[in-house]
């Protein structure tokens, strides 16, 4: 096969990188495999597809090609083997996301970003990368001579610089020579309504840069200053309310995941029950009940006017009770009236 030929048959020109050749390949044999393709030309595609690579190949590497390139394409991984690789590295990234009770109860949409580092795929961690020319330090034998015995023998060891296969090294064109690749990601991500704490979200892998990147999401839900979620899963709140106006069946604002609502007070009851309010039974379904505790507050220590105001209000309702004669404090001041009248006749002579 061609040099030329080799090429265009994996879709590159001679300038590309020893990355982009295995990449081109891998997605060329993933396309082309048998168990994938059902097209009647898949296994002679496939064999062109080999050939191509192993020609390229062996001419990087510093060889000659195979006088006979179909023994070289039989030589080349089997589709099976190849295709099991991904066309691109594959990786599952774990992080914690932070939610508020509200979005946790609402659901909720966040853009995730940040940076990803994985071993580079073009140099598999060694940071380095194979050139077509023989190492300077052994000129190619892979061996260096080291003298021993006060320099009277000398001794073989393999070349530190190119590992014993002669070959020069030069730094990977993808990873400076570093063995990692760096990769950003920014993904918007859907939070459904009632994920709870402890869950684990799954982010279907995308391709950033020449990595497939998956998202692994724990959910970490924060304190709240007003709502607490019991064991149970149901939404609870404690308030304090005026006492007075608690007596007086008033309304009064509540915190609610959706806003400031009013609700109207009962001196009969101190927790109250908001139905469709509160936290999903389950991720997606629907809202249960919002309990709502509230806990009247008095004054512990009154001043003049306030005192001057609770004497009238006793007056008042003292004076309506008495011209009422339904109720049980006019009948009892109407019966203590007579009962002292009664006390302060004279006593008769019998």
């Amino acid at each position: 096969m061609e040099t030329q030929a080799a090429y265009a048959e994996l879709g590159l020109h001679p300038g590309a990188t020893d990355a982009q050749l295995k990449a081109s390949w891998r997605r060329l044999v993933a396309a082309w495999h048998p168990d994938r393709n059902a097209a009647a030309d898949a296994g002679s595609r496939m064999q062109s597809i080999n050939k191509a690579y192993q020609h390229i190949r062996q001419l990087r590497d510093g060889g000659e090609p195979d006088a006979d390139d179909n023994e070289a394409a039989e030589a080349a991984p089997a589709p099976e083997a190849a295709s099991a690789e991904p066309e691109a590295p594959h990786k599952t990234h774990v992080r914690t996301v932070h939610l508020s009770l509200e979005d946790a109860i609402l659901g909720c949409t966040r853009t995730l970003h940040g940076h990803v580092t994985h071993t580079c795929s073009a140099c598999v961690g060694k940071g380095q990368r194979v050139l077509a020319k023989a190492c300077a330090t052994c000129h190619g034998s892979g061996a260096v001579h080291k003298p021993a015995l006060f320099g009277w023998m000398w001794n073989q060891e393999e070349c530190a610089d190119c590992g014993g296969d002669g070959r020069l090294r030069g730094p990977c064109d993808v990873c400076a020579g570093s063995g990692e690749q760096t990769v950003a990601y920014r993904r918007r991500v859907r939070f459904p309504s009632g994920v709870r704490e402890g869950h684990v979200l799954s982010v279907p892998a995308a391709n950033h840069g020449d990595m497939e990147l998956g998202l692994e999401l724990q959910v970490h839900i924060d304190s709240h200053p007003f709502f607490t979620l019991d064991g149970e899963g149901v939404l609870r709140c404690e308030m304090p309310v005026n006492g007075y106006a608690w007596m007086a069946g008033r309304w009064v604002e509540v915190p609610t995941p959706d806003g400031l609502q009013q609700m109207r007070l009962n001196r009969d009851a101190l927790v109250y029950r908001l139905g469709g309010q509160g936290f999903p039974a389950a991720p997606r379904g629907p809202r249960g009940d919002y309990m709502v505790r509230v806990v009247p507050v008095f004054p512990t220590q009154m001043d003049a006017a306030q005192e001057a105001l609770l004497d009238q209000l006793i007056a008042s309702s003292s004076k309506a009770a008495e011209a009422d004669k339904t109720q049980a404090m006019g009948q009892w001041k109407r019966s203590m009236k007579r009962w002292n009248t009664s006390q302060k006749r004279p006593a008769r002579d019998e």
